[in-house]
């Protein structure tokens, strides 16, 4: 079974759009008044226990005069809409999120805790950029209650770092360049020869998106040991990130971008871009889980306690969706009208610990097969 964007994903899109142009300020006044909250929203907030932690939280806080939490990530420039909503809940505490991926994250980091001026309070990435943190003792463990019952392959062995959402991948496509008949429904059909020299993606060459799918692929193993050799027999050209092999695919330079983040489309869908999408729910699903983690010295560790807290909560995970990342804890709902995460034929998931010696044997298999 294949599902594309249709009218409902991108109306979806346009709201989330709207949302991420709000304002996150909880400059307007009020506070967390957990008295008053109906039975609904002390459920949406994963019950009695939960809603009094987080109002311990809270109140330490605002006490402490910790009025903002800075996250340092992947997909920080889509979360303004989730940020929202948890100002919304808590008034007073902000949350600004700053993208960084790659050496760019890991020089802030290292330069933070060379210096002692730690500026960041919460990092919320990637497999490979968080276990970096993690074993350089960037990170502080907190184990949020709310995430008791978070499937432990998305979580650290110690409970240190825990992922309350994933970015999901599909295929982005250029309809004007595409008839209905070739428009791949799964990973099979990417080996199409009527698709050779058609496709653009990020280079799978380092680490990072399209890099971290074929990874997922080769450790699956239910696509062939002889998978990756045969994609790169299609001609796919690189380019140097995701956006850049998105907008050449809109541009109509290319068919098709074959690794392609369902909440990417969402944004350039409601931008009026002309794409389309196939999210491939039979045969292995890649998601990548953005774990989350208290960085070590944070200027503000309550108040990012309490946005780790409501991360796992039902009301965020609802709000994740609405941004088409994809929640994470059970029962969440998927995004738009795509089936929930625990729904989903995943390829084999690994643990965190695992990263590190699956991407050095993997990356050099990759480079190899797709060297010039």
């Amino acid at each position: 079974m294949k599902y594309r964007g249709g009218t409902l994903l991108a109306a979806a899109a346009a709201a989330a759009l709207t949302l991420a142009g709000c304002s996150a300020s909880g400059g307007s006044g009020g506070t967390f008044d957990d008295a008053s909250l109906t039975e609904t929203e002390v459920e949406s907030l994963g019950g009695r226990s939960a809603v009094d932690e987080m109002a311990g939280l809270y109140a330490q806080a605002v006490e402490a005069g910790e009025t903002t939490v800075t996250v340092y990530g992947a997909g920080e420039n889509d979360k303004g809409p989730l940020y929202e909503r948890f100002t919304e809940r808590f008034p007073g505490i902000d949350v600004v999120g700053e993208y960084l991926v790659g050496p760019d994250l890991a020089s802030r980091l290292e330069g933070e805790a060379a210096s002692g001026q730690r500026t960041g309070d919460v990092i919320n990435s990637g497999d490979t950029a968080v276990l970096n943190a993690l074993n350089q003792g960037w990170v502080e463990p907190f184990r949020p209650k709310t995430a008791e019952g978070l499937p432990e392959e998305y979580s650290s062995e110690d409970g240190a770092v825990n992922a309350p959402f994933a970015l999901a991948f599909g295929f982005a496509y250029n309809p004007e360049l595409l008839g209905p008949d070739e428009v791949p429904a799964g990973w099979q059909d990417l080996l199409d020869p009527r698709l050779a020299g058609k496709m653009v993606t990020e280079d799978a060459r380092k680490n990072g998106a399209s890099f971290s799918a074929l990874s997922k692929i080769m450790n699956d193993g239910r696509l062939g040991d002889d998978y990756v050799e045969r994609l790169a027999a299609q001609d796919i050209s690189f380019e140097s990130t995701v956006p850049v092999a998105g907008q050449l695919v809109a541009a109509g330079q290319y068919a098709l971008n074959p690794v392609y983040p369902l909440s990417f489309y969402m944004r350039d869908a409601a931008e009026g871009a002309p794409i389309e999408f196939v999210f491939p729910t039979e045969g292995g699903v890649h998601m990548s889980p953005h774990y989350a983690a208290l960085l070590a010295d944070a200027p503000n560790p309550t108040a990012a306690k309490l946005l780790l807290t409501w991360l796992f909560t039902p009301e965020a995970q609802a709000a994740a969706a609405e941004i088409a990342y994809y929640p994470l804890m059970p029962g969440a709902p998927g995004p738009a009208d795509f089936p929930a995460a625990d729904q989903l034929d995943l390829f084999a998931p690994f643990r965190l610990e695992d990263v590190n010696a699956i991407t050095a044997k993997n990356l050099d298999t990759v480079k190899a097969v797709f060297s010039d």
